[in-house]
């Protein structure tokens, strides 16, 4: 009740009505807070929850609990107003079936305007993981061995969350890589989570007489989403194998990762000349693949989580606070914070992914070396010393060393996105204003101490980039 009714109308004026999640009211009885479904609808309702989705316990039990006075009719009558007025406000009181045509979505579905920005956000969500010695972007003339679960995977490409939609349409990388001319093979080597019999030796075969290896590999659609947590988070053993076995054929590997999660990379996979991070983009995914694969689109997507160099450094986050005993760069020292297999970092930091230009961080500066009120200028001048046009997301972070609550190691202030041509270079500009630099204190309360405040301008939130730091006084 606390925060659905005092803070979110007595406080910040909420006028619209609150909607359970999907049965979570009924769920409250396996948590152990509610006895029954009764006891249930009783503490949600009274909690501020206007209407249960599809539970049925308010069904049952609203006319009871109001008929036995454990909850008032002023109450009820105030939840039927909050969803009557929502109603009125869509219009459903004068055609209860608005939108509801079938002719309409036939007109106004898959249309070509539709399908562009799919393919334009798909293009923009892939991440470059790694690209040494310059293998991506290929070149159309290469013979390309495709392989892997999913080359050929129409059903995967939208993910798990469209529940009933159809993926008859879907565009998996092989219909990619036709539409844009390629000269490939197919051979899926392994299924998802089994083994398809002689799949890998017909997968090494035609990577020993191709140029260049696509990888398809990652998670199916039944893996991820909604109750698909996984303890190890390592591709499955029989794909883990294909890539093992492919990589021994000695040709180049690009790896394509389909995943909905960070994933563990290992291996002949963590060792690919070039990894792209693919998640799940939609039916437009195959033809945006293929845009970034032949270089037709530099890609210019970024991490939104770190991907750990084991399972089990998870939860790993690149916001995380410091230990009393932070392990320096380099060895690990004993009774330092460390991992004893592996490095305390990130194998890819959240923020990270690369362009196919040749990005450069220089020139950092500060408008002053103290800020009381106002803003502050943090610059940095970013170079594209690549053969290649390039879209880098350049990232802001802060960190202030000492406070009553300690800070994260670094936290995202700001980020731009600019284009930059072959030599091209720009300065990139941030204002960071008193306010930002607020956090809530132990009591609950948004204050602003004084302090040190280190600045990074940088590519992601593990990288240096160019930095410096300035005096926060805001007495």
């Amino acid at each position: 009740r606390w925060l659905q009714t005092e803070v979110l109308r007595d406080k910040w004026g909420f006028k619209g009505f609150v909607v359970s999640d999907y049965t979570s009211d009924e769920e409250m009885i396996a948590a152990g807070y509610a006895a029954d479904r009764r006891d249930a609808a009783r503490i949600a309702f009274l909690a501020g929850v206007d209407m249960s989705m599809t539970s049925g316990v308010y069904i049952e039990h609203l006319p009871g609990l109001v008929r036995d006075g454990e909850i008032s009719e002023k109450l009820l009558d105030r939840s039927v107003q909050r969803v009557l007025a929502a109603k009125a406000a869509l219009g459903l009181f004068d055609d209860p079936f608005r939108r509801i045509d079938l002719e309409r979505e036939k007109q106004r579905s898959r249309r070509p305007e539709s399908l562009a920005l799919a393919r334009e956000a798909a293009q923009k969500s892939v991440v470059l993981l790694k690209n040494e010695k310059d293998l991506l972007p290929l070149s159309r003339k290469a013979r390309i061995a495709l392989v892997g679960p999913f080359a050929r995977a129409v059903k995967d490409s939208n993910g798990p969350w469209v529940v009933y939609g159809d993926n008859s349409h879907a565009v998996d990388l092989a219909l990619g890589l036709k539409n844009a001319g390629a000269d490939f093979q197919i051979a899926d080597g392994s299924g998802v989570e089994a083994p398809i019999p002689g799949g890998i030796e017909d997968a090494v075969a035609l990577a020993r007489r191709s140029d260049v290896v696509v990888l398809a590999i990652g998670e199916g659609e039944r893996m991820s989403g909604e109750a698909q947590s996984r303890a190890d988070i390592t591709l499955p053993a029989p794909q883990q194998a294909l890539a093992e076995a492919v990589a021994g054929a000695g040709k180049p590997v690009v790896v394509v990762l389909r995943n909905g999660r960070a994933l563990a990379l290992h291996g002949a996979v963590r060792q690919a000349g070039a990894i792209l991070v693919t998640w799940f983009l939609g039916s437009e995914s195959g033809n945006a693949i293929a845009d970034i694969l032949f270089g037709d689109v530099s890609p210019s997507g970024r991490l939104p989580i770190s991907f750990p160099h084991e399972s089990g450094q998870q939860p790993f986050y690149y916001s995380r606070k410091n230990t009393g005993r932070p392990n320096p760069d380099g060895p690990l020292v004993e009774y330092k914070t460390h991992f004893r297999e592996t490095a305390n970092r990130a194998l890819y930091p959240f923020g990270h992914g690369l362009t196919y230009g040749d990005i450069q961080y220089d020139a950092f500066g500060l408008s002053a070396s103290k800020l009381g009120s106002g803003s502050i200028e943090a610059k940095a001048v970013i170079r594209n010393a690549g053969r290649r046009a390039a879209v880098e997301t350049v990232q802001l972070y802060t960190h202030q060393r000492t406070a009553s609550m300690t800070r994260p190691i670094r936290e995202l202030r700001a980020f731009q996105k600019i284009d930059l041509a072959p030599g091209e270079e720009k300065t990139v500009r941030f204002l960071i204003a008193a306010e930002e630099l607020a956090f809530v204190n132990a009591e609950g309360r948004p204050v602003r101490e004084p302090g040190i405040i280190d600045v990074w301008i940088a590519p992601s939130a593990e990288a240096e980039g160019v930095r410096g730091a300035f005096e926060f006084d805001p007495s």
